[in-house]
């Protein structure tokens, strides 16, 4: 009955969702949105990714003409056109043979033979035009759609909150996600990261967004599901955030004004097309929530009001503060700590790292005023909350992701690469908000507070050079004069260049791997530097093909099947936009260590194959001389 009732009462809310977004599509401001997208072409994924290729900041394209007809916005001087390529049919001639309207056969003559007649046909072809961003352009302002954050708090947050956790089919963490983005769900990782510092219904409403991707849009490896049947990002955004707006109306959460903008915004056309293919799967997750989350939560709340009453009745007794025990750095990557049976120590170990990097970014921004970071005293707040090895940890993993910036002393640096840094999830604790410089000040006064200073002995000091001493005694007698021959550090050694590695040729399948993990840097890249308005997004082709080869991206380096196989050498751009650097397109190292060929090569067996055929000449050419004579010496006996 229950179950009839709670089906009831989503079918009523989803009804309720479908009939807002329709009055939004029919609002005044919505259709100047879709009048104004209308305008715009819909580009092919491949002249998306020829956008992404030239200008990977762009958002909206159009052609020099359209800009200013449809518009009123003029291209502005000196800016260079994106190249994309625009159909370009053209009529041709071809000879067909006739088809009989009424049986749909070809006709056949008198000879027997099929009629063959000559039809106009249109055959595709492609032209390279030029489009402009609209960040080139000049004129009107465009509209758009802008969702303002929610407000407002959560009855029981607390307890709501932990029954989210428990509903959620991979762990949540909060963290500070860059680009503006309120939380995402990585399949990759099995995670979910929710933006820290949000209000109590943005929190619980973005939860719940990330709990639907995770349930409905997950990777699975072994599911085959044929291509007609995958979803675009437009269907699962859409049946993410109806299933969040749904479970949200259940608890009493308003969220309307920011769910029917987010759907409308990310539907492509002005009827609801992917929220109806999509109601039944809505409804039924929503509900397997809403069941879920009620029996978690019942028993939440009843467990808060038991331990209440526990410490009303309880006599009253002194605070004291309990000593946590500190967690052990887990130094390897989660595949080694599944097969181990230590996922809790690295889940931990992990998180341990992630709060002792806030507390830095605090330390240094709570001890900084007036162009001067007060660094002994934000490095003993720290070390009052975390051990020197976690802090060294955090730091060494910061400046080790930081090696391309030249604000970070070369020591410094130096003295990074000897601290061993798992390099999986290292950028969830990487110290990035205060200035680089900054966090170089920080680290050399914790060098100076925590290793011991390196001090000559007096014994070194009082050593002297036996012949500056003879020498002031003037116990000289004699000067030995030496002739020492100095090679020009210009000169060629041919015996260290022969010694030199030669470099790695990529295999074909290296060569894949590489191309897909670029791929899928170049789709972080876009979504860190623009977050959810990025123009790129990176194929499913180089997801599936790294999941397959058991590649993984961990911080800077790239692995396959746990071996180091690409080291990334990240680079910014030497000009803020937008108050950041924006991050450029990498380099990838090859760094996987060489096998010892243990069979010779083609080359060597070559000449092993000419040396024993030459060995085996001599033998052959005496053999042939005795048959030679012997067969002389048969004629000759013949005769007589």
């Amino acid at each position: 009955m229950a179950e009839n009732k709670n089906a009831q009462q989503v079918r009523e809310i989803t009804d309720k969702l479908e009939q807002g977004i329709k009055e939004l599509f029919e609002s005044e401001r919505f259709k100047e949105y879709l009048r104004t997208m209308s305008k715009f072409y819909n580009y092919s994924f491949n002249n998306t990714l020829l956008i992404a290729m030239q200008k990977p900041e762009a958002t909206y394209v159009a052609g020099y003409t359209s800009w200013q007809r449809n518009f009123d916005r003029q291209v502005m001087k000196g800016e260079k056109g994106i190249k994309i390529l625009a159909p370009a049919p053209y009529k041709a001639q071809e000879e067909r043979e006739k088809i009989d309207p009424l049986t749909q056969k070809p006709v056949i003559g008198a000879d027997g033979k099929a009629v063959t007649e000559t039809v106009e046909v249109l055959r595709p072809a492609f032209k390279v035009v030029s489009v402009f961003d609209v960040s080139q352009t000049d004129g009107k302002e465009l509209p758009d759609i802008i969702v303002d954050e929610l407000k407002g708090t959560v009855e029981n947050y607390e307890a709501f909150f932990d029954a989210l956790k428990q509903e959620s089919p991979v762990p949540i963490s909060f963290e500070d996600i860059p680009g503006g983005a309120k939380g995402f769900f990585s399949p990759v990782e099995s995670r979910i990261a929710i933006q820290e510092g949000m209000s109590e219904i943005q929190t619980v409403k973005t939860a719940i967004h990330e709990i639907a991707h995770a349930k409905l849009h997950a990777f699975k490896p072994d599911e085959k599901a044929a291509p007609e049947d995958k979803k675009d990002r437009h269907t699962k955004e859409v049946e993410a955030e109806s299933v969040a707006y749904t479970v949200c109306q259940r608890y009493g959460i308003e969220t309307s004004d920011y769910s029917f903008g987010y759907i409308a915004g990310w539907s492509s056309g002005k009827e609801t097309k992917e929220l109806k293919s999509s109601l039944d799967t809505i409804r039924k997750t929503a509900a397997e929530m809403i069941e879920g989350i009620d029996a978690k939560l019942k028993v939440l709340l009843a467990e808060k009001t038991q331990s209440v009453e526990q410490e009303a009745e309880a006599p009253v007794k002194e605070a004291v503060p309990e000593e946590k025990p500190e967690v052990p750095i887990y130094r390897e990557t989660a595949n080694y700590a599944y097969e181990a049976g230590e996922l809790e120590s690295y889940r931990a170990s992990l998180a341990a790292n992630v709060e002792c990097r806030r507390a830095i970014e605090a330390a240094i921004s709570s001890n900084y005023g007036d162009n001067r970071l007060d660094a002994d005293a934000a490095v003993k707040s720290v070390l009052e909350q975390f051990s020197p090895e976690r802090v060294r940890y955090v730091l060494a993993n910061t400046i080790q992701q930081k090696d391309f910036d030249g604000r970070i002393p070369q020591p410094l640096k130096e003295w990074a690469k000897s601290v061993e840094v798992c390099p999986e999830n290292a950028s969830r604790f990487l110290v990035d908000k205060p200035n680089p410089g900054l966090t170089a000040l920080f680290v050399d006064a914790f060098r100076q507070q925590t290793e011991p200073q390196k001090e000559a002995t007096s014994e070194k000091a009082e050593i002297r050079d036996p012949e500056v001493v003879a020498w002031e005694n003037d116990e000289i007698t004699s000067i030995e004069v030496k002739t020492v021959e100095v090679k020009s550090p210009f000169a060629p050694l041919p015996e260290e260049a022969a010694k030199a590695p030669k470099a790695h040729r990529l295999t074909a399948e290296e060569k894949e791997i590489k191309a897909a993990v670029m791929d899928t840097l170049k789709g972080q890249i876009a979504y860190n530097n623009d977050g959810m308005r990025a123009s790129y997004r990176a194929s499913n082709h180089s997801f599936n093909l790294l999941a397959r080869n058991g590649v993984r991206i961990e911080g800077n380096t790239v692995t396959q099947n746990g071996e180091p196989l690409f080291k990334i050498h990240r680079r910014h751009a030497a000009r803020k936009t937008q108050g950041c650097y924006r991050e450029l397109m990498p380099t990838l190292e090859y760094v996987k260590q060489e096998q010892k060929q243990e069979k010779p090569s083609i080359r060597d067996q070559l000449k092993a194959a000419a040396k024993t055929q030459l060995e085996k000449k001599p033998g052959q050419i005496q053999n042939a001389r005795h048959g030679v004579v012997r067969k002389e010496k048969h004629e000759e006996i013949h005769r007589r």
